[in-house]
């Protein structure tokens, strides 16, 4: 193979790069690097970078969009299927089928994406589950519901759920918690200065 192969829809490209720079990967944790490159995007630069619907599902963040283009990405034999073996036993993982190939990102797209692999591209694929349980576009989306990551301000969906609006919910359960306050600020100059979603370990532990 050489490195003439090209990828074409942006998905594709958000693909193979994740394929290329995460490791260890499987196909559960390609499908939560793709949802948290939207999640980084959205709070990064206040859009998503792609348009796949994802679907809160019983094992976080689903679509079934990744698995369709992976199988577009093996066919133009840019990406492989590997069997490996795993703690939970064989799996079938996406994995470059060639040494390199020329991926096209918008700017922002690839600093989002950066970000995500510096966070998550070396985790155990539990843990990114795990942690993309706990984001907020997913802990308000009804099960079987298309997750809206627009809702991803933790404080409005407070205010949402009181029935108050947003100064009064920041003001009174937020802003008048001095510890929550600084961590609150921390977490949001992390995000504008160095594009890093903090943990939710991170944000909410004890200083």
């Amino acid at each position: 193979m050489n490195d003439e192969i090209k990828t074409t829809t942006l998905l594709e490209n958000v693909i193979t790069y994740l394929c290329f720079k995460s490791n260890p990967l499987s196909s559960r944790k390609l499908v939560k690097l793709v949802y948290l490159a939207d999640l980084y995007h959205q709070q990064m630069f206040g859009e998503r970078l792609t348009d796949v619907v994802f679907i809160h599902h019983k094992y976080g963040a689903w679509t079934p969009e990744i698995e369709t283009c992976c199988e577009e990405l093996y066919n133009k034999g840019v990406l492989k299927e590997e069997s490996v073996n795993t703690p939970k036993g064989q799996a079938i993982i996406p994995k470059p089928a060639i040494s390199r190939t020329k991926i096209k990102l918008p700017d922002n797209g690839l600093r989002a994406l950066e970000c995500v692999i510096t966070d998550w591209g070396n985790k155990n694929p539990d843990d990114v589950v795990k942690f993309t349980k706990t984001t907020v576009p997913f802990l308000v989306t009804d099960f079987g519901e298309a997750i809206d990551f627009t809702r991803s301000d933790a404080i409005a969906e407070y205010a949402q759920k009181k029935g108050i609006d947003v100064e009064e919910a920041a003001t009174l359960d937020v802003l008048g918690n001095e510890d929550f306050a600084n961590l609150l600020v921390k977490a949001c100059a992390s995000i504008k200065k160095h594009g890093k979603l903090l943990t939710h370990e991170q944000v909410f532990s004890k200083r």
